[in-house]
């Protein structure tokens, strides 16, 4: 079993990657969560930077525990 730090700490970049991941979906397939934001493509953009970080962020793991399997 994986140290619990590992996984609380891969539990809350995917938690953010979810969120992000619905957000975008919803304003690019919601018109509903469009209509209240002026700023959308600000808004967008922001959610993709979050989602990339979250992304890097577990890639990141992932490496570190594969380098560490062989330890």
């Amino acid at each position: 079993m994986a140290n619990k730090y590992f996984q609380a700490t891969q539990a809350h970049f995917l938690s953010k990657k979810l969120e992000a991941e619905a957000v975008l979906d919803t304003y690019f397939n919601n018109s509903v969560g469009i209509g209240e934001h002026s700023e959308l493509l600000v808004e967008v953009n922001q959610w993709v930077e979050k989602l990339a970080s979250a992304e890097d962020s577990l890639g990141v793991l992932d490496r570190y525990e594969e380098r560490n399997k062989t330890n």
